[in-house]
């Protein structure tokens, strides 16, 4: 291999790993600390509704556009599966939470959607929206590509 060749071989290889080293780094900043399980969507969600329902005198509140209430509820489980869709090039991981109202006569099954995509270094919840109030679904997922994670 000539002088010139071996110039050309080296100065591809170090574009290729320079190439490699700064994809890795982009993608540790998008996707920082531990991997992103449903056990850590779950573990998420649950810090988020505790801390917002300690700051609420012990309830969760929820605006609902469509009925212009404000829901106070507690929690009562979080649903399998732990689902995640793109949009507008982010990733949204969620999954349905079940709640009850504090203050109704009437039991009343919420299903919430907390959507939350990764912030510097947890998942932060981006928007919150009533998916089905006593079984009746407001929306679908029909078409969008959603995915179940483990």
């Amino acid at each position: 291999m000539s002088t010139r060749q071996s110039n050309v071989f080296l100065t591809c290889l170090l574009v290729v790993c320079w190439t490699f080293f700064v994809m890795s780094y982009v993608a540790a900043a998008e996707h920082p600390g531990k991997p992103i399980t449903a056990e850590v969507v779950k573990e998420s969600i649950q810090d988020y509704v505790e801390t917002q329902t300690k700051m609420n005198q012990g309830v969760f509140l929820v605006n609902d556009d469509k009925l212009n209430k404000a829901w106070q509820l507690k929690m009562v489980k979080i649903h399998d599966p732990v689902r995640m869709f793109e949009r507008e090039g982010k990733t949204i991981y969620f999954a349905c939470v079940d709640f009850e109202s504090v203050y109704s006569k009437n039991i009343l099954d919420i299903d919430i959607d907390l959507w939350m995509n990764p912030q510097k270094d947890k998942l932060e919840v981006v928007e919150i929206r009533v998916h089905k109030v006593n079984g009746i679904p407001r929306y679908t997922f029909e078409g969008m590509n959603v995915k179940e994670i483990q």
